[in-house]
């Protein structure tokens, strides 16, 4: 896995679920509520700048090739 920093693309609060952004990532990144790391409301805002860990995701996820762990805003 690689550590990137980037930014929220956008976010479902709803859905539990949003994308990330990093320029040392070739595509947008998926990512998950229960990847959040931060007290309280797990949950983000479009803009949000955010640390996190990246793999490739082969089997993908609503479209997105890579996935995120350990989401910490910066």
């Amino acid at each position: 896995m690689q550590n990137v920093e980037g930014e929220c693309v956008w976010w479902s609060d709803e859905d539990g679920w949003g994308a990330l952004r990093s320029d040392d990532v070739e595509s947008e990144v998926f990512a998950h509520f229960s990847n959040l790391s931060m007290d309280g409301c797990h949950t983000l805002q479009p803009g949000d700048r955010v640390r996190f860990d990246v793999e490739p995701y082969p089997p993908g996820q609503d479209g997105y090739c890579f996935r995120a762990h350990d989401v910490t805003p910066v």
